[in-house]
């Protein structure tokens, strides 16, 4: 089954990235992120940090996160679920072609943040800690994490505004975290920002480990993956079980990151 079902499966996949990537949303954050980086370039040692750290994130992963959902849900909107629920395994095929497309924008996202951190160390330009590879892939996992979970969201809330109300939801969550409970939200700002009350502890950089963060990160990303593969009937069992074994991955990272 498997040997029949892979090679049908990665020309599907490659299908569905080159949509993804060749979609306006997701070339909108990609252009942002360009746009960002000349418009940031005379900006101060700390700017320069946060800027290599943190603009992935909501730049370029929020845009993504709309796309692939457009993506993935583009054959409902054009009516042709109904066709599609005639073959038992199209549906399935599609959530997991849909998935390993969301890799794409993730690889370039990972290029396009080389290509700036090779800059800031090879230009005149000083930051005031370069930073750790962790730190660096944060925000193309970020990326990573918009496309996984916009196929979720695709998968079981494929209605009007429901991507809408989960970034929104999203975002509400990440600004409830204040402190060092930062760490559990999907954008972290490592350079603390301002003496206190705005940033407490002062300037510097808040504590925390960036390699757990980075696996919570990839952690949440494949609870996202397992989420999306659980809508479908016939793999509900397994990818249930790979879920939970996937949330005891966040839980443990997401208390080894914290201060």
């Amino acid at each position: 089954m498997v040997g029949r079902t892979m090679p049908v499966l990665w020309p599907l996949a490659l299908a569905e990235a080159n949509l993804l990537l060749r979609h306006p949303l997701h070339l909108l954050g990609a252009a942002l992120y360009v746009f960002t980086f000349f418009a940031d370039l005379g900006g101060s040692q700390r700017e320069a940090y946060s800027w290599i750290t943190n603009t992935v994130a909501i730049v370029w992963g929020v845009p993504t996160f709309f796309a692939a959902h457009l993506v993935a849900t583009a054959h409902r909107r054009a009516g042709g679920d109904e066709l599609l629920a005639a073959l038992p395994d199209e549906r399935q095929r599609r959530t997991a072609a849909s998935l390993l497309a969301a890799v794409a924008p993730f690889l370039v996202a990972c290029v396009a943040q080389a290509m700036a951190a090779a800059y800031y160390a090879l230009a005149p330009v000083e930051v005031e800690r370069f930073p750790l590879p962790a730190e660096l892939l944060a925000g193309p996992l970020c990326v990573l994490g918009a496309g996984l979970l916009g196929v979720m969201v695709s998968r079981w809330a494929p209605w009007p505004g429901a991507p809408l109300l989960a970034m929104v939801v999203l975002f509400a969550f990440n600004l409830r975290l204040r402190g060092d409970a930062m760490w559990l939200g999907f954008y972290v700002e490592f350079a603390r920002w301002g003496p206190e009350p705005d940033s407490p502890g002062g300037w510097g950089f808040i504590d925390g480990s960036a390699n757990w963060h980075a696996a919570y990160l990839l952690a949440l990303c494949l609870l996202a993956g397992a989420g999306a593969l659980a809508r479908e009937p016939r793999w509900r069992g397994r990818w249930v079980g790979v879920g939970l074994l996937c949330g005891v991955a966040v839980v443990a990272t997401g208390w080894a990151q914290l201060p």
